[in-house]
């Protein structure tokens, strides 16, 4: 949402209650308010570093899939089709897809997959694009 002035409305709320408090944090910046039945939407939570190997913690570094099923609730509420949760993690090597997998399964957003029918997808498995937001 954008005001008069010209400047985007945010919100921040701490997170105390799973869902009702993503659920103020959109309504008090009228978040989903433009956003139409059917629409397509792309999640991109903050998974950018995982490790297979040492012990990475599960929330206060990363968006939570506890989070992020909040968001994907709220969509569904509206009638949003097709979700997509994406994410790019940095590794050494750039053919390495297990990390990726792993986090995506440690984290439990494999479970929102088969919940809620999103798709999780690695950003770096497909070919790049430019696409025109036009304004946006």
């Amino acid at each position: 949402m954008r005001r008069e002035s010209g400047k985007h409305v945010v919100s921040i709320v701490r997170y105390e209650k799973p869902a009702a408090s993503v659920r103020r944090a959109v309504d008090l910046c009228g978040g989903l308010d433009t956003l139409p039945p059917g629409a397509r939407v792309f999640i991109k939570p903050n998974i950018v570093f995982w490790s297979r190997t040492a012990v990475f913690p599960k929330w206060g570094v990363i968006t939570t899939s506890r989070v992020v099923e909040d968001v994907v609730r709220l969509l569904k509420e509206r009638g949003v089709g097709g979700i997509t949760i994406g994410e790019g993690s940095v590794t050494l090597d750039p053919k390495d897809t297990k990390t990726f997998s792993h986090a995506v399964s440690t984290l439990g957003y494999t479970v929102l997959e088969k919940r809620f029918g999103v798709r999780c997808v690695n950003v770096f498995d497909r070919p790049f694009e430019p696409v025109d937001l036009g304004g946006g």
